[in-house]
């Protein structure tokens, strides 16, 4: 986000890029808008499933989608509402044949799902269309893992395909018209392109599977392994191990960040089951107060979410509880077991992320660090006044928020294992890169006019880059490398704030590396 800009050049604001706010100001109005999309998409699904005298489990598959298609929407990515609608035409009717077949042949079911989910994963190797597609081939198997459908669908099979079909096209709808009512309110972000993804072929032929590749495959096992572990300990509850081997190894941006996921998962999930117990001893709503204090956890979740995934884990785990509550099957022991399957399924997922081609959380980090200094070398090129400057910049942003994605396993690393004035750990090179980040932030305004002074950062990046080529090549020699490829990593990226507050630009805040 550009901070100050030409008065002339400065888009128009938006409700997330508004100065005034607070992140967590920011999280709890889209808190909101998502929440104002899941109630629209439940109501309607259940006014509907009741007219017709059909089972309302398609009114929590509507709400399931709606969160994750106003997630989607936010973060901007692929929103075509076109192409969802023909995605969730597409998935719909095979994801109710694999709910069908964990019903009559739960071992045929099991594999079906599997692979089912493990291709969503793979998908992503192929572009935007192929993101789309692996999302919402994934959102109604794991609503049908989460509330199973009746085995005896009131209305006929066909019926109930109907509706379940008609409620992801509803929250679809919901959820694009009320972001876009939103942005029209608010004023629209010009779009910004996203760097390209590189082609599947070129990441094959660096290192044989593609990350996504890795990912897809210990999805497959993670979830497959949740189910023959849930079949044979949890045969009433096995869907509690499926759903959170998926949740811990959905988006694991390598070992560490899976095992990080996993510790989360269960702590969120011990706290909900704690508030839980607590109802068992204090009389809890029923009827429309229970459905709103569903409601109201829901939105407190999905705004603490940017905080920590623990929360979202946390309020997840409650509304189950709450929902389970007028079956009168909200007991202690039902909570403990529940305990113990999400601790099943952690680590059915984190076992997979370590052991089946696991993927190196400092490896990712430095992949990541070389794609943002390299968008930080495009963006400093350039004079401030380029026209292409604001999208430079918005990739930046995009690649400096993909490094910080991966800070908490290192960050976490960083304080059991490593010494805090470590300058060449992962963690202090994420917290120095968000310090470049803001130098780069008062370029752009203008505050590096002069092309020398472009020309010494340049060089500090093209140093910090060659630091971290030689970083990934552990087996090269040092002594016949140049100086500057001989560099820590930490020291380099130092370099490049140096070279920033000699070329003028106003100095960052101190960094606290405690």
């Amino acid at each position: 986000m550009i901070t100050s800009t030409p008065a002339n050049e400065r888009p128009q604001p938006t409700r997330e890029s508004l100065p005034a706010r607070s992140p967590l100001r920011r999280a709890a109005d889209s808190a909101a808008l998502t929440l104002a999309a899941v109630a629209a998409s439940f109501l309607t699904v259940a006014a509907l499933c009741r007219w017709r005298g059909l089972d309302e489990q398609p009114a929590i598959l509507a709400a399931l989608m709606a969160i994750s298609l106003s997630r989607r929407r936010k973060a901007g990515r692929d929103a075509h509402p076109l192409r969802h609608a023909l995605a969730i035409g597409c998935v719909a009717p095979a994801a109710a044949l694999v709910g069908r077949l964990l019903q009559l042949q739960p071992v045929l079911g099991a594999f079906a799902f599997t692979a089912a989910i493990a291709l969503s994963v793979y998908l992503r190797d192929f572009g935007a269309r192929g993101r789309v597609a692996g999302a919402l081939i994934a959102l109604p198997l794991i609503a049908m893992i989460v509330v199973p459908p009746p085995a005896v669908a009131p209305g006929g099979s066909f019926a109930q395909l109907a509706i379940t079909l008609i409620a992801g096209l509803i929250a679809l709808a919901y959820a694009t018209a009320i972001r876009t009512l939103s942005g029209a309110w608010h004023g629209a972000a010009a779009a910004t392109p996203l760097p390209p993804p590189v082609p599947v072929a070129e990441r094959r032929a660096r290192g044989g599977l593609t990350a996504t590749a890795r990912l897809a495959l210990q999805m497959a096992v993670a979830v497959g392994a949740a189910f023959g572990l849930g079949f044979i300990a949890f045969p009433a509850h096995w869907g509690w191990l499926v759903f959170t081997a998926f949740i811990v190894c959905s988006g694991a941006r390598g070992r560490g960040d899976a095992l990080c996921k996993g510790v989360m998962r269960l702590g969120g999930a011990a706290a909900g089951t704690l508030a839980a117990a607590v109802l068992l001893r204090v009389p809890h709503p029923g009827g429309f107060l229970g459905g709103c204090a569903i409601f109201a956890v829901l939105y407190a979740g999905l705004a603490l979410r940017e905080v920590s995934y623990a929360y979202w884990a946390g309020a997840m785990t409650l509304i189950l509880a709450l929902l389970a509550a007028p079956a009168n099957s909200l007991t202690p022991a039902v909570l403990g077991l529940r305990l113990e399957a999400i601790l099943a399924g952690a680590l059915c997922a984190v076992g997979a992320a370590w052991f089946v081609f696991p993927i190196r959380t400092e490896a990712v980090i430095r992949r990541r660090l070389a794609d943002a200094l390299s968008a930080l070398d495009e963006f400093v090129s350039h004079a401030h006044t380029d026209p292409q400057q604001s999208e430079r910049l918005a990739i930046l942003e995009h690649r400096l928020a993909e490094l910080d994605s991966v800070a908490m396993p290192a960050e976490w690393h960083r304080r059991l294992f490593a010494a805090r004035a470590d300058a060449n750990h992962p963690a202090r090179w994420i917290r120095t890169a968000r310090e470049v980040g803001g130098h780069a932030r008062r370029f752009g305004a203008g505050g590096v006019p002069h092309d020398t002074q472009r020309a010494r950062i340049r060089r500090a990046i093209g140093l910090t880059r060659r630091a971290v080529a030689n970083h990934a090549a552990p087996g090269k020699n040092a002594a016949s490398a140049p100086p500057a490829e001989a560099l820590a990593i930490g020291a380099a990226l130092d370099g490049i704030c140096h070279a920033f507050s000699a070329a003028g630009a106003p100095a960052a805040a101190p960094r606290r590396d405690a």
